[in-house]
């Protein structure tokens, strides 16, 4: 849920920008900025905003240290092949 402060600091900015605006289109588009944050808002389920800090968890396979890979490591022997190049036959 977004705070109601943040939500009227936006409302505040759109005012502003429709107040000087040049012209009819620019002033609708506030107004329409503002009828959407309005929204929002009042759409929400609950009545009371909650703030929810954010997660200082990351996820596993950033975190995980870097495995080499085996394709890499390991040198696959065959009856036949003469080089090691993907091209040899």
């Amino acid at each position: 849920m977004i705070p109601y402060q943040a939500v009227i600091q936006q409302l505040e900015k759109q005012l502003s920008g429709a107040k000087n605006a040049g012209n009819d289109q620019q002033i609708r588009e506030a107004l329409s900025a503002i009828r959407a944050l309005c929204d929002v808002v009042l759409d929400s389920p609950s009545n009371t905003p909650t703030i929810t800090p954010p997660s200082k968890h990351l996820p596993q396979m950033l975190v995980s240290e870097m495995k080499p890979s085996s394709l890499s490591t390991s040198k696959i022997e065959e009856d036949g092949a003469n080089g090691d190049s993907i091209f040899d036959f």
